[in-house]
């Protein structure tokens, strides 16, 4: 078999637990029947997944090959040019010390010519007419010259000496890592050509391979329109961030991001019997009717979730997603991400409080999924124009389905809530009464009016025995989930009081919580 052919990934297909990656290798052909081996391939190769096709020859067969070497099998080339190099700089580090010792002998030869120098000017008369000092001055002028100028010389040479012995430690640590190292485990795609005639071809192999996955993620930016109160637009990006440790380093290639799930069984699950029976009340049962309070929320269709469909939620339907234009995805295990959709949705602003929930108002932004594709669910960052506000989680969202998000708490918005209970049992008949009265304390504490939207809620009563009476005053009334929303205005520095209150009414058989 001829040497390995090297390879060129064009498309990596993202699953939520594996890839499917897309190669292309071109090859000289042959006529008639052979095997060629495809180079370049991750080991974590799935066997039974690899397909192979060529354009201009006919695939009978495609398989996997693997191999384990050892150091001495696939660096020995290495390692001999690395000796080589190791060798010249040792011979080049002797060279260096050799010149360093003649610069060093100089200096001290040097040394003694100007102790000799200062030796004999000091037996010149110091008042002699006759003395001759220029000589003497100038001699050392040379001296001090030439001495500055090998002491450069040996600077120098002991930063060249310095640098060659870096250099030969990284060299000595890569020899020690070569020799060293583990065996390295390689796989191959050999496929088995039948060529009608001879001349060049592309060979295609598409595989899947674990340790690589990808997750979605949102991030929402709120832009508000300072022309129109209550108006703004949000704009939704959201990212692939994709893991990988495959042990192959993708460059520059094609990516798309799917939710399918190809390693799940596409066969409905068996059916149970879901057996129903019933029972007679006992006395105790029939005399007293007890009620609980209960926190009910809310379910919609899109946000009902599968448990056996963990990971991307995609609501059923497999979506796929395509990035504009190449990414670089390295085989490094860390996280990246690449955009693969970005939408701008018209919204409606609104600062809403919960003073059941929380004291404080948040801004809260409805609008309308106005993109081709739904949102998966996921993490999302959400921010004001340019200000990071915080993290939330989006839940899946359809095209053209309405959703909310918020935006942060309001600082400037204040609210104090304080509930009163009243509890009666009447004589005659026994009939219990509980009077609740809700008062709700608020402040603006901003330069500027703000409008508020006020939710608070009253029990829903599911059984015949017990009577939920409308609040009081009529500008709380309950929908049929038993929320109450008001919109009042503060003034700037001002604060408001508002009150409500409701009734429960139960017949003498029902036990209140």
């Amino acid at each position: 078999m001829n040497n390995p052919l090297p390879s060129t990934p064009t498309l990596v297909r993202f699953f939520e637990d594996r890839a499917e990656v897309t190669r292309v290798a071109k090859a000289e052909l042959q006529s008639g029947r052979q095997w060629l081996r495809i180079a370049d391939i991750s080991p974590l190769v799935d066997d039974r997944s690899v397909q192979a096709a060529c354009k201009g020859a006919k695939v009978l067969a495609a398989r996997v090959f693997r191999r384990v070497k050892g150091a001495h099998e696939f660096a020995s080339s290495e390692i001999a040019a690395l000796e080589t190099q190791h060798a010249e700089l040792a011979r080049k580090l002797e060279a260096a010390e050799q010149v360093r010792s003649r610069h060093e002998a100089r200096l001290e030869y040097l040394a003694e010519l100007y102790g000799a120098w200062a030796s004999g000017i000091a037996k010149v008369p110091r008042f002699a007419v006759d003395a001759p000092l220029e000589s003497w001055t100038s001699a050392q002028r040379d001296l001090c010259a030439q001495d500055a100028e090998e002491l450069n010389r040996l600077l120098a040479c002991n930063r060249e000496i310095e640098q060659l012995s870096v250099k030969q430690s990284d060299l000595a640590g890569q020899l020690s890592s070569l020799r060293g190292q583990n065996p390295r485990h390689e796989a191959f795609i050999e496929v088995y050509l039948d060529a009608s005639s001879a001349g060049a071809a592309e060979i295609s192999v598409i595989y899947r391979v674990p340790s690589a996955l990808w997750r979605p993620e949102h991030a929402a930016r709120l832009d508000l329109d300072p022309r129109q109160p209550g108006k703004a637009k949000i704009t939704l990006t959201t990212f692939a961030v994709v893991w990988q440790r495959t042990g192959e380093n993708w460059e520059s290639v094609n990516a798309a991001f799917s939710t399918a799930r190809p390693a799940q069984v596409a066969t409905p699950p068996l059916l149970g019997d879901d057996n129903l029976s019933k029972r007679k009340k006992t006395p105790e049962e029939k005399q007293k009717i007890v009620v609980e309070a209960r926190e009910q929320s809310i379910e919609r269709a899109a946000s009902a979730k599968a448990p056996e469909m963990p990971g991307v939620d995609d609501g059923g339907e497999p979506l796929e997603f395509l990035p504009k234009g190449q990414v670089r995805l390295p085989g490094t295990g860390l996280p990246l991400r690449v955009e693969i959709a970005r939408v701008e949705m018209p919204a409606e602003v609104a600062t809403v409080l919960m003073a059941e929930r929380a004291p404080l108002a948040h801004l809260r932004a409805q609008c309308v999924n106005t993109g081709k594709t739904p949102l998966l669910a996921g993490p999302i960052r959400m921010a004001r124009q340019a200000s990071l506000i915080g993290r939330s989680r989006l839940d899946f969202v359809g095209a053209g389905e309405s959703f909310e998000l918020g935006f942060g708490p309001e600082d400037g918005l204040r609210c104090k809530r304080s509930q009163e209970e009243k509890r009666e049992t009447g004589l005659l008949m026994g009939g219990q009464t509980v009077t609740r009265e809700v008062a709700l304390y608020l402040s603006n504490l901003s330069s500027e009016a703000r409008e508020l939207q006020v939710i608070e809620r009253v029990p829903v009563s599911e059984i015949e025995g017990l009577e939920v009476r409308a609040p009081e005053p009529k500008e709380w009334t309950p929908d049929k989930d038993g929320f109450m929303k008001r919109s009042i205005t503060l003034e700037p520095n001002a604060a408001k009081e508002l009150k409500y209150k409701y009734e429960l009414r139960a017949k003498s058989n029902v036990v209140l919580p």
